[in-house]
């Protein structure tokens, strides 16, 4: 019997990314996304499904934020230890051990958190 690994390589990964397409169809609809009218100015996260053969995309979009003021207030970065200590280990597959931390921006960490149950409903369509 032929066992494969848990997980593959970034280099395998990226392989797989761009010659399936998937750069291209996930950009595409991240592009329409943001082409499209917000119906609902509340929602400070939008989505939107593009279902193809093979797999399904979900794009995100939120209301564009000053780049600038960012990085001016130093980038607002969460480390993988610090979420990890705040309860919050979904991101730990990200690490690797030639990566073993990383830093997410933490408004995308909020944001995640507060669509979480959103986010886990999308998961099983």
């Amino acid at each position: 019997m032929t066992t494969f690994p848990q997980f593959i390589s970034g280099l395998d990964l990226a392989n797989l990314v761009v010659n399936a397409g998937l750069l291209q169809l996930s950009c595409g609809a991240i592009k329409d996304l943001h082409a499209e009218t917000n119906r609902n100015p509340e929602f400070s996260v939008r989505h939107k499904l593009v279902s193809q053969s093979n797999c399904t995309i979900i794009a995100f979009a939120t209301p564009a934020i000053s780049a600038k003021d960012t990085v001016l207030q130093g980038g607002d970065l969460v480390s993988s230890s610090a979420l990890k200590e705040q309860g919050f280990p979904l991101f730990e597959s990200l690490c690797s051990k030639g990566n073993p931390s990383f830093s997410v921006h933490g408004a995308a960490i909020t944001l995640f958190k507060a669509y979480f149950q959103e986010l886990s409903l999308l998961k099983d369509q």
